[in-house]
């Protein structure tokens, strides 16, 4: 009996050695399958060189993509700038209103003054927030990309192509920006010294 059940003990633990052999085989002969032998080194070149590539292609898709980014950015902030251009630009001749209602009254000694600087203390706030700013060039060299000349004057006292009046104001957007925006031109009278 002893022997017996000796056998049948031999008989398994063979048994169950030949399905770990051929267990271990069939796995290594599959890890052998998934893993890519490569014959020669041209191959692994080939394919290091098509990885490069795949490379350079998503780190020019993610330029490209903070390129439109940026683009998308710029358009939007410039949309912006142009609604508030135009309702400024609907404002300018209001401002021009009051302002001249406010010298009226001061000259007169009128009791409406206080209302109406008031008002124009207000416009003056929303332009500010508007980055709006007054161009007032009295004094200062004519320069043409803000300010219109209606008048020349000789004037011997006073430097030559200098502004010696201001007939109406001027207004520019975002003066300090990258892009700033001449709204009105400033009508000026130019002085021309000829001794200069």
């Amino acid at each position: 009996m002893k022997k017996m059940t000796s056998k049948k003990t031999d008989k398994h633990t063979s048994e169950a050695n030949t399905e770990a052999a051929a267990s271990a085989a069939a796995s290594a002969a599959s890890t052998e399958q998934d893993t890519p032998v490569f014959d020669d080194q041209s191959e692994v070149e080939a394919l290091l060189a098509q990885m490069e590539e795949f490379r350079d292609k998503a780190l020019r898709a993610q330029a490209e993509f903070e390129n439109s980014k940026k683009r998308m950015q710029t358009q939007q902030a410039t949309a912006l700038l142009r609604a508030s251009e135009r309702v400024v630009t609907a404002l300018i001749p209001a401002m021009d209103d009051i302002e001249f209602a406010v010298a009226h009254a001061q000259e007169s000694g009128n009791d409406m003054l206080e209302g109406l600087q008031a008002i124009q203390a207000k416009l003056v706030a929303v332009f500010a927030t508007e980055q709006v700013e007054i161009i007032n060039p009295l004094g200062q060299t004519f320069d043409h990309n803000t300010a219109q000349a209606v008048q020349m004057i000789e004037d011997d006292n006073a430097p030559d192509q200098s502004v010696s009046q201001v007939l109406q104001k001027g207004y520019v957007m975002g003066k300090d920006s990258d892009n700033p925006r001449v709204l009105r031109p400033a009508m000026v009278v130019v002085s021309t010294n000829t001794n200069s």
